[in-house]
């Protein structure tokens, strides 16, 4: 049976450090022992690696970092490790250490309660890793997936998908989506403004609230359904229309002052068409502001080498590994508790040549960042976005008249 790899970690900075043997993950690269496995959140149900987990004397319980509403790094060194995460306690209202730090000082739960240590209490018992999710190119046959395939997909995931939002969308907008888009905005009040893939209508509601008269259109007709659903508990005079981007012949010419359309494009089957329409329902000089994963490192075109893949430490993300960038194709993902998904991976030239053939002018393209203070306040979350963007917004305007 291997030794734990944790153990030898240790090992090489605390010579007297005793090596256990591995019980978890023993086929990969990376076994452990019970110690440094993985604990069972007792609020959220997760279940996360040691170094993310920790231990609320008063409550007796885990939590995790994962749904803590901060965390922060404390840097004293020890052992092979430059600092340990201090985990908000949502109960007691305080930060507790994490794992790691209370067996460095003797505190951790097993080392102050035997038989909680011989109970494995808190351990996952899942013998190994599985993957958080997966994104991968859809096999030959699924690489043209008709539209109402694509549809019935976004059918599937609406209410699982919805139910992660909050008034600001989930953290992903609210930490680096919303942040950046807003100001490039700016006064929406009284603009007629398209939102092109509204999804459950979150965009459309934020945008109703500063004064924007608002349509919100979308391919999933369940999507729809709940945005109609808080239209009709809280009224804003927001139209929601279900159709395809690529067909907006429901909508006049120059109807609209704004067009937004926040991650949206690279899960359009036919982006050259949707481009065009948008073109078409834009009033001249009117702008479209769009947001898509980033053509270049987002997880479309690659993946984060990490090592044990579950870390939350964001020194173990050692490199974004990018490959046949180039390729054109249908991806299938799944993700947490959602279904199977489909999305389209195109080069970024081929949004720029788009744009230009529908009659558009790029103003500005941006790589938002996360705020400081999503940094500071969850670093584990936000650290790698601040090393690659994962995202990017253009601006382009609708020329007046077409160039020869």
């Amino acid at each position: 049976m291997p030794s734990c790899k944790y153990c030898q970690i240790i090992r090489k900075t605390a010579p007297a450090y005793k090596v256990r043997m591995a019980a978890w993950d023993l086929g990969s690269g990376f076994p452990r022992c019970s110690w440094h496995w993985r604990f069972v959140c007792d609020r959220c149900g997760r279940k996360v690696i040691f170094h993310g987990a920790a231990w609320c004397e008063k409550n007796k319980e885990f939590y995790c970092l994962r749904c803590a509403p901060r965390h922060k790094k404390q840097a004293p060194s020890f052992w092979a490790w430059k600092y340990y995460y201090e985990i908000w306690c949502q109960k007691c209202r305080r930060y507790h250490p994490a794992l790691d730090w209370l067996e460095f000082k003797g505190k951790h739960p097993w080392q102050r309660d035997d038989s909680a240590r011989k109970a494995l209490r808190g351990l996952s018992r899942e013998k190994k890793l599985k993957a958080l999710g997966w994104i991968e190119w859809a096999p030959e046959e699924r690489q043209r997936p008709s539209l109402r395939v694509v549809q019935k997909a976004w059918d599937r995931a609406a209410e699982a998908w919805d139910a992660t939002y909050e008034k600001y969308g989930d953290i992903t907008r609210r930490e680096l989506f919303n942040p950046a888009l807003f100001p490039i905005l700016r006064n929406v009040k009284g603009r007629k403004i398209l939102d092109a893939g509204c999804g459950a209508g979150y965009l459309c509601r934020l945008l109703a609230e500063r004064g924007a008269k608002v349509t919100g259109v979308d391919l999933s007709r369940q999507f729809i359904a709940i945005a109609k659903r808080y239209e009709q508990r809280k009224p804003l005079g927001i139209r929601y229309e279900c159709g395809d981007l690529a067909d907006l012949s429901r909508f006049p010419s120059s109807s609209f002052d704004l067009v937004v359309s926040v991650y949206v494009l690279s899960d359009v089957r036919d982006c050259r068409r949707a481009v065009r329409e948008i073109a078409r329902v834009l009033k001249p000089r009117g702008r479209f502001l769009f947001l898509i994963g980033h053509p270049c490192f987002d997880w479309n075109a690659g993946a984060w080498e990490r090592i044990p893949m579950d870390s939350q430490r964001g020194e173990d993300n050692l490199y974004f590994k990018v490959d046949h960038y180039f390729r054109r194709g249908t991806l299938e993902s799944q993700w947490g508790k959602l279904p199977v998904l489909l999305s389209f991976h195109r080069p970024l030239s081929d949004y720029f040549r788009f744009l230009r053939e529908a009659g558009f002018l790029v103003r500005d393209l941006l790589e938002p960042r996360p705020l400081r203070r999503a940094v500071r306040e969850r670093p584990r979350e936000w650290e790698r976005e601040d090393r690659i963007p994962p995202a990017l917004i253009i601006e382009a305007v609708k020329e007046t008249s077409r160039r020869k």
